[in-house]
């Protein structure tokens, strides 16, 4: 049996209270490798941020940094209580009012599927967007046949 491989990432976006989004962050898990967090400007100044990963992203780790040591490691080790809805929640909380964290996702289990799938956040939703289910709908057009059938995973 294969393993699901994928890296994430995310576009830049500005958040309402940076350093509490920064605490944020530095509390969510990924499955196999600490989560990047990146922070640039925008074109008038105001701080934007970025994440990503190679991997996965499990959630929110129940661990806390020890003693208020934010360069302590947290456990990343499947931490049994990580939930990537309540991530995903608390993300929510923090997006700046008329802007959107766009998480793009690729991934792969050896051959057997290829997925690309974005997840669209903003202060007040989330959606879900799958490519091959983007894809199927563009040929089901393109052929003008929408009955049209395929099978994009063995």
């Amino acid at each position: 049996m294969a393993n699901y491989s994928c890296t994430i990432r995310t576009n830049y976006f500005h958040v309402k209270d940076p350093e509490k989004f920064r605490e944020l962050m530095s509390r969510v898990c990924g499955s196999e490798n600490p989560i990047d967090l990146w922070e640039d400007k925008d074109s008038d100044g105001s701080p934007v941020f970025g994440f990503g990963v190679y991997g996965s992203i499990s959630g929110l780790c129940s661990t806390q940094p020890i003693d208020g040591d934010e360069d302590a490691d947290i456990d990343e080790d499947d931490d049994e209580d990580a939930s990537y809805d309540d991530f995903l929640k608390a993300l929510q909380e923090y997006i700046a009012d008329g802007d959107a964290v766009i998480i793009l996702e690729s991934g792969h289990e050896n051959m057997k599927y290829v997925i690309g799938l974005a997840t669209v956040v903003t202060s007040t939703s989330c959606e879900y967007i799958d490519i091959t289910t983007l894809a199927e709908k563009q040929a089901r057009l393109i052929l003008n046949d929408p009955d049209w059938t395929t099978k994009c995973e063995y």
